[in-house]
């Protein structure tokens, strides 16, 4: 059997990272409960807030409607809060509660 060439090489060790990373993040959010989503969600939130639904979907590259049904998640774990702001009510903006901090 001929040696691996670099470029085969990088591809192994990137599998592994690639695994050892997800296997890292799935032990984490088992830990807190959250799917990486919903993580990603939080922690965009916490950076960004108040901010609306549109550009969170954005930040994390989620539609809006996905995010929806991330944000109805939280916001049932009491971590978020949605709200309508300014002359807009179609808006909505998302902030974390004092639970989600």
């Amino acid at each position: 059997m001929s040696p691996l060439t670099l470029e085969d090489q990088v591809i192994v060790a990137l599998r592994r990272i690639t695994r050892a990373i997800d296997l890292h993040s799935r032990g984490l959010m088992q830990e807190i409960n959250l799917t990486a989503p919903q993580l990603a969600s939080l922690q965009t939130i916490a950076r960004l807030q108040p901010i609306t639904v549109g550009a969170l979907a954005k930040s994390i590259h989620l539609s809006q409607a996905t995010l929806t049904g991330i944000l109805s998640r939280l916001e049932s774990r009491n971590l978020v809060t949605r709200g309508r702001r300014g002359q807009d009510k179609r808006t909505v903006v998302v902030e974390l509660t004092e639970e989600g901090q």
